[in-house]
């Protein structure tokens, strides 16, 4: 344990600057009710966690805990849910006994309540705030399901309980569908739609004009196409929820989008990106002005990848400003102005007043109009630091599609700097999959393009799934392909030889291909020759 001050111990290990260090005391002692020093510097991006939580280590004598965070249950029970989530505190079984992980070290009150709970003998250790809190997630998504199971149709028409039900699950989609029997609820999490619930049909219309009440359209307005907002709190988690509403055959369906509010911004490094692609990335970020862009489908990851290559570049010493529709993470050290057509704030309107504001990086959340693209090619052509996103299929597509758009092409040759295009893949469990060895032969023609070898070993998804997973998989990755803009492409773009810089790109590619990605991932075992033909095709 050590007398000395936290920014003195993180100025020390070079953790952070002295001109980080003033900002910080400078917003701390801004505030009536001021906040610990390691939170703000975790606010602005200036400090990560894992330093935060080995220097307060450092600070307090405790040590930091390097096992696997599982959450024990009747001790959370015993500690009580909601004290646990307010004080960021997880009792853990490890090897060595209950342990008791905060990420405050200093928080007296949670120290004091655990001793008086289960002891003096209490031992803590120090974690990272984002592992306890997904520890925290598990626990409170098991208890949610016995409750369900209890409630049977008490709950048939609780839209509140969906929603949590939907935020607990981390699902990114609601679909809300009338049938001839029955109102059918799916959700889509780690990108594949599953069957979630019914409702009876007797349910159905104020089911959905909760759902516009909500979203303040009017009440039995089922005729009209409608896209609205709102906000909705499940616990600490705010998620901004935009709806989508189509007069079916069967009566309204409805597609709810969950947007986290709450969760932070990834690192490039924690993406999934291959190296080679993470070389491309950085060789572009490293240009002084220009345009970015990823393209892909809805629900690909964009924004996010966007987000981590801004957290990639800003500081104190540069200005960052953003359009997005919406904002879907707020971002410290970025102005971020939400598209809002109803005032008139479209992209293209927000993105030249934003130059107005010297900035040095751009963000904008999407080119989808002539006069965004313009904007946007206007901001890289001045100096500024672009970055936006295309739903095209492939990375060569991007100049085709902004050469729809009016773009010149001498403007593209000159302002495109890199395009990405990716897609999300899920990622085979640990814990449950199972090796098997194939050939060419033995797999169907569609799987035969992901084998890198003659024969070679595979791993595949059990259906039943485990404990730990769902139907054999947990979470997603990303696969990619990038395509740098150099002088021989940036020619091909001038003369207009679009058809060239495709055979070009299919040429230079080789194992940076979407395709290849996705193989690599088949080797390594991370995905499977079923996930990568679903999402990259045959």
């Amino acid at each position: 344990m050590t007398s000395e001050k936290l920014g003195s111990l993180l100025l020390k290990k070079m953790e952070i600057t002295p001109g980080e260090l003033s900002l910080a005391l400078a917003v701390q002692g801004s505030q009536v009710e001021k906040e610990r020093l390691g939170t703000i510097l975790g606010h602005y991006d200036l400090l990560s966690e894992e330093a935060l939580a080995h220097s307060l280590a450092e600070q307090s004598g405790w040590v930091v805990f390097d096992e696997e965070l599982v959450a024990d249950p009747e001790a959370v029970h015993h500690l009580g849910l909601p004290f646990a989530r307010e004080h960021n505190v997880v009792p853990v079984r490890s090897l060595e006994g209950l342990r008791f992980v905060l990420g405050d070290p200093f928080d007296m009150q949670a120290t004091d309540h655990v001793m008086a709970l289960f002891g003096p003998g209490a031992v803590f250790r120090t974690g990272l705030p984002r592992m306890i809190a997904a520890a925290l997630r598990l626990i409170e998504k098991a208890a949610t399901a016995l409750t369900d199971q209890g409630r049977g149709q008490e709950v048939i028409d609780d839209v509140q309980l969906l929603l949590d039900e939907a935020v607990a699950s981390d699902a990114t989609d609601i679909h809300i569908e009338p049938s001839a029997k029955a109102v059918e609820v799916r959700l889509r999490i780690d990108g594949v739609l599953r069957f979630h619930r019914c409702f009876p049909l007797k349910d159905h219309a104020r089911l959905v004009n909760i759902f516009f009440n909500r979203a303040q359209i009017s009440a039995g307005d089922f005729m009209k196409f409608h896209d609205a907002r709102f906000e909705h709190a499940a616990g600490a988690r705010k998620v901004d929820v935009r709806l989508s509403h189509i007069p079916a055959i069967n009566g309204p369906s409805l597609v709810l989008r969950l947007l986290d509010k709450t969760r932070a911004a990834l690192s490039l490094g924690s993406l999934g990106y291959a190296r080679a692609h993470e070389a491309v990335i950085e060789r572009a970020l490293q240009k002084p002005h220009g345009i970015i862009l990823l393209t892909g489908p809805t629900g690909c990851g964009k924004t996010t990848s966007l987000y981590a290559m801004i957290g990639r570049l800003k500081d104190i010493g540069a200005k960052v400003v953003s359009v997005e529709d919406p904002v879907e993470v707020r971002l410290p050290l970025v102005t971020q102005v939400p598209v809002d057509i109803r005032k008139g704030h479209d992209f293209h309107q927000v993105t030249r007043a934003l130059l107005r504001h010297d900035p040095d990086i751009i963000l904008v959340g999407e080119i989808r109009d002539e006069k965004t693209a313009a904007e946007a090619v206007r901001a890289a052509i001045t100096g500024h630091r672009v970055f936006s996103t295309l739903h095209t299929s492939d990375a060569a597509s991007a100049i085709l599609r902004l050469g729809d758009l009016g773009v010149d092409h001498s403007c593209i040759a000159n302002t495109l700097t890199c395009v990405i295009s990716q897609r999300l893949v899920r990622k085979l469990c640990p814990h449950c999959r199972r090796e098997e060895f194939v050939t060419p032969a033995s797999v169907p023609q569609e799987e035969r393009g992901y084998l890198s070898s003659p024969g070679q070993i595979v791993y595949r998804a059990q259906r039943q799934g485990c404990a730990r997973c769902r139907e054999g998989y947990s979470g997603r990755t990303v696969i990619a392909e990038a395509l740098l803009i150099d002088d021989e492409i940036r020619f091909m773009i001038e003369q207009r030889l679009i058809h060239e810089v495709f055979l070009k790109v299919k040429e230079r590619q080789g194992m940076l291909s979407m395709r290849r990605d996705a193989a690599r991932l088949v080797e390594e075992g991370v995905t499977s020759l079923d996930e990568a033909v679903r999402v990259v095709g045959g």
